[in-house]
């Protein structure tokens, strides 16, 4: 039942990334033209701030799975109503605490942005700030309820939600935005799909999964899930800024439309770490399962290597068509004349070929209770990301902002964790990288047909439609023959 479900879900994920996607290709550019790149920009900027309120979870959002695993294990069901109130319990407070938070940050916009902005844009996005404080305020009781149906493995009812919400968003928001109500509406609507999120899967989880609650606080547990959620806290603190702060620092000392540049290219980057989470998401509970068994480090390392193996083939073809077609997609998308968007979205992503493919590595460590170090690490290069970015970003603007994350990441997610996944946590990373250099050979032809297409290609609809059915023929047989066929053989 439980491959069932998995099989389904990857289906369902993969569905589901291709629906978002496109609706967002379609809805964004459109999105732009009505708004204008000002107050598009604004809209993006409100989005960010208020995300980084997202830290108010203090990293319990991570920890659900950690002790919920061995309770399924050892058929300890009578502890889940307790695990689930605790929780609850937790997540309604992170949710009021943002409300207070988010209306201090809305009080006191122009402190922070009166040095790029006019009155007038100062005020709209205070109108932003506020609405988007309602959302955040909204995502933290439902992460209870998506964690449970995860732990599940219930994907089926996940992924169909997030197509339904997809959808639902443009039809909602275009029709507001055709009668003039500008970006408010837009922001609006995202509070509706947030409150149509929560109620729908309160009501999965309680209905059709029995989901129990107890608010019988046990002490001892809540101080282990404390400590343990601490360095997921600290981590969460990182991954918004490595996320979210280049858009603030943009507002601060370039103005509204550096941020409309900036997060162009920083909505590739997102579409980029969706594909790189949904084949993530689907694997957790199994890494945490396995870890619960006690299985030894030789097989979790190669449960990571095989994971790591099928993310990278993944990963790959979408960074190399990125690569093709980037640049003239995003001038024929956005309708922006400019080439900033292409060049912040290839420095972004050039670094999470590698982190993603590692990706289930977070969940081993988090599993073996092993995930203080990353946590520290992470914080520390996210405040050299900052210290890098300021300056990168008055001398080169977007293009700065961007290349501190890549150097952020490069040496923080990439050199150190390889050296702490093999030294400390019990993969070998060199049996990894023996067997994902393995995979270069299949990827080559595809490069070199990148180079050649970048060197003839124009901007225009057919030629990003001849460049992205020319790398799938290439890349898809070679991964087939010089890959899956080959295995397949050796295995005979």
């Amino acid at each position: 039942m439980k491959n069932n479900h998995l099989k389904a879900g990857m289906i369902l994920s993969y569905t589901a990334i291709c629906i978002q996607s496109l609706i967002s290709l379609i809805y964004t550019p459109v999105l732009l033209r009505l708004l204008g790149s000002a107050d598009y920009g604004l809209l993006q900027l409100a989005i960010s701030t208020i995300a980084n309120l997202g830290i108010l979870s203090f990293g319990f959002t991570g920890s659900y799975m950690r002790f919920c695993a061995p309770y399924r294990e050892k058929g300890e069901f009578n502890m889940l109503p307790g695990l689930n109130g605790m929780f609850l319990i937790i997540f309604l407070a992170a949710s009021l605490l943002s409300m207070i938070a988010g209306t201090v940050i809305t009080l006191n916009a122009e402190l922070l942005f009166t040095h790029s902005m006019t009155e007038t844009e100062i005020a709209d996005l205070k109108r932003l700030l506020a609405i988007m404080t309602v959302n955040i305020a909204l995502t933290f009781p439902l992460n209870i309820f998506d964690m449970h149906i995860a732990s599940q493995e219930r994907f089926t009812f996940q992924k169909l939600l997030v197509i339904i919400t997809a959808v639902l968003n443009p039809l909602i928001t275009l029709p507001l935005l055709l009668c003039g109500f500008g970006s408010s509406a837009a922001a609006v609507c995202i509070v509706a799909i947030s409150a149509v999120k929560l109620v729908s899967s309160a009501f999965y989880c309680i209905k059709h999964l029995n989901m129990r609650f107890s608010f019988n606080i046990d002490r001892t547990i809540f101080k282990q899930i404390s400590v343990f959620s601490f360095f997921i806290f600290l981590n969460i603190i990182s991954d918004q800024i490595n996320w979210n702060v280049d858009k603030t620092i943009l507002g601060i000392f370039k103005g509204s439309e550096s941020v409309t540049f900036y997060s162009i290219g920083s909505q590739l980057n997102g579409y980029f770490l969706t594909f790189s989470y949904a084949l993530c998401s689907l694997f957790t509970p199994r890494a945490h399962t396995l870890v619960a068994q006690g299985k030894s480090n030789v097989y979790l390392t190669r449960f990571f290597t095989r994971f790591s193996r099928l993310q990278l083939i993944i990963m790959t073809y979408v960074f190399l068509m990125l690569t093709a077609v980037g640049k003239p997609f995003i001038r024929l998308w956005s309708g922006l004349d400019s080439d900033i968007p292409y060049y912040t979205a290839i420095i972004l992503i050039s670094p999470l070929l590698i982190t993603s493919a590692q990706s289930i590595g977070i969940e081993i460590q988090r599993a073996k209770d092993l995930h203080k170090f990353r946590s520290v690490v992470y914080i520390l290069i996210a405040a050299f990301n900052i210290l890098i970015s300021i300056p990168l970003c008055i001398k080169f603007g977007e293009l700065g902002c961007a290349a501190g994350t890549c150097i952020g990441l490069v040496i923080g997610n990439i050199i150190i964790m390889n050296i702490y996944y093999h030294t400390r946590v019990g993969l070998n990373i060199l049996y990894f990288w023996r067997s994902t250099l393995k995979l270069l050979p299949a990827f080559i032809p595809t490069v070199i047909a990148v180079i050649i297409f970048r060197h003839f290609s124009q901007d225009g609809i057919i030629s990003v439609i001849s460049g992205a059915a020319i790398i799938t023929l290439i890349y898809v047989p070679c991964i087939y023959f010089l890959i899956i066929r080959r295995e397949r053989l050796k295995a005979e």
